[in-house]
């Protein structure tokens, strides 16, 4: 009776946050249609790859920290006051630090930043330590299992960012440098909403603890290392598009690449629902992986087939046919991006077992393998090019994820990949139980 109330618990949650996602995705999507029916491939490509900075120097410089948030307070390890004082002073100071770095990189180097304009990126990374505030105190919500308060939270951000967006593009016709700054002013936003509700909860904590940060790196480098390759197998192809090919390629190459968030969503929900379960379950642990992974697959590749039967009608509908050439290189990510689902529901595992370095440095391999691959390839064929090569990365990493389990778990190829008739049912009764209690409540 406990395990199933446990295992309504996280389907709940997993359902929730789900749902939650879909929310986000939409509103999303909203933003990104407004982008490129305004401002075009271009406009949306400078969008895209500032952003895309923005989010490499957070894979960069978080260091692991909110991963270790998370695996520190669901199993209670370190008192919740030394983590909120940490991650204050943490994002303050490594935000501080990175913008620095950037600013120097841009006036020293600017051939790395080409097709960018200086002013337009430093204004979007003023908003770096409260990007590292956003990571670090949504993951203590997380460890916490506050996923209602969380997702309602990334909810109200992405739809004042909407609003935001509106606004500015189709109200007052104004161009994407002011977009560059709302979002900015999104991010500042965003890290608010958690930060406030922490500290009205649990009090004004401003103590930096140097064990507590021993702690957090010791557990999260290897994290935030693995991290880091995994973010540039599908961010980096983004950057060298724009590199070699100019911002309007990078603008098609940008919608393709964004478009993967639609398949994470579902491995996202997973993910971000069992990782704080997981760290308190002993033996059961690789059954709870393995079941997930199942049933991640399964979903995932559905929407593969839909994706390849819709995705030229979605495109032409929802951005128009100037950005019909990003079909291409969506459908030629597919099979990476089903790679990927299941390779990021295994490496909860290993999250939970303190991450050995064989994952990072597995990833390490992966990200080298798709940097060659892009540098060869996309002066000559463009996206199509960073598209396969994230494919076959992704399809090298699962590899080496199920190659790792397997030999710690002796769990096997249809334990991990193959969905069981009676999971399936489960989450197809309760998809229906939500819809026919949605339609009585409208009724």
């Amino acid at each position: 009776m406990f395990i199933a109330k446990e295992n309504n618990s996280v389907l709940n949650n997993i359902s929730f946050t789900l749902g939650a996602r879909i929310i986000v995705l939409f509103l999303s999507l909203s933003i990104g249609i407004i982008v490129a029916r305004t401002l075009g491939p271009s406009g949306k490509g400078l969008l895209a790859v500032i952003a895309m900075i923005g989010t490499v120097v957070l894979q960069v410089g978080n260091l692991g920290i909110g991963t270790f948030n998370i695996y520190a307070i669901s199993n209670k390890s370190v008192e919740k006051k030394d983590i909120i004082g940490n991650s204050f002073w943490s994002g303050l100071i490594i935000g501080a630090i990175c913008f620095l770095i950037v600013l120097i990189f841009a006036f020293s180097f600017p051939v790395i930043f080409r097709n960018i304009p200086r002013s337009y990126l430093l204004i979007y990374l003023l908003s770096l330590p409260f990007v590292f505030w956003s990571n670090f105190f949504s993951s203590i919500l997380t460890g916490e299992q506050k996923f209602r308060k969380l997702n309602i939270f990334v909810i109200t951000a992405q739809a004042i960012n909407l609003i935001g967006v509106i606004l500015l593009l189709l109200f007052f016709k104004l161009n994407v440098f002011y977009i560059v700054i709302w979002y900015t002013l999104v991010n500042i936003i965003s890290a608010l909403l958690p930060m406030s509700f922490v500290f009205l909860r649990d009090g004004l904590h401003f103590n930096f603890d140097l064990k507590v940060l021993k702690k957090s790196l010791d557990y999260g480098i290897k994290i935030c290392m693995a991290g880091i390759f995994a973010f540039l197998i599908l961010r980096v192809d983004l950057y060298m598009v724009n590199f070699f090919k100019g911002m309007a390629e990078a603008g098609f190459y940008s919608l393709a690449s964004s478009f993967g968030n639609i398949f994470f969503i579902l491995p996202f929900s997973i993910i971000i629902v069992i990782f704080p379960k997981i760290n308190a379950e002993g033996k059961t642990k690789k059954e709870s992986i393995a079941k997930y992974s199942r049933i991640s697959l399964f979903f995932v590749f559905l929407m593969a087939i839909g994706t390849i039967l819709f995705i030229k009608l979605i495109i032409g509908l929802l951005y128009g046919q100037a950005f019909l050439p990003s079909v291409k290189p969506i459908i030629l990510l597919l099979p990476g991006l089903i790679a990927w689902s299941a390779a990021a529901v295994l490496g909860q595992y290993f999250r939970s077992i303190g991450y050995p370095l064989k994952i990072t440095i597995s990833w390490f391999l992966v990200a080298v393998l798709n940097i060659i691959l892009n540098f060869i390839y996309i002066p000559q064929y463009g996206m199509v090019a960073a598209a396969l090569s994230s494919t076959v990365s992704y399809v090298l990493a699962l590899c080496f994820h199920y190659y790792f389990f397997n030999k710690e778990t002796g769990l096997g190829l249809y334990d991990v990949f193959v969905p069981r008739k009676a999971e399936i049912k489960s989450i197809f009764d309760r998809i229906y139980g939500f819809l026919r209690k949605d339609i009585k409540n409208v009724v």
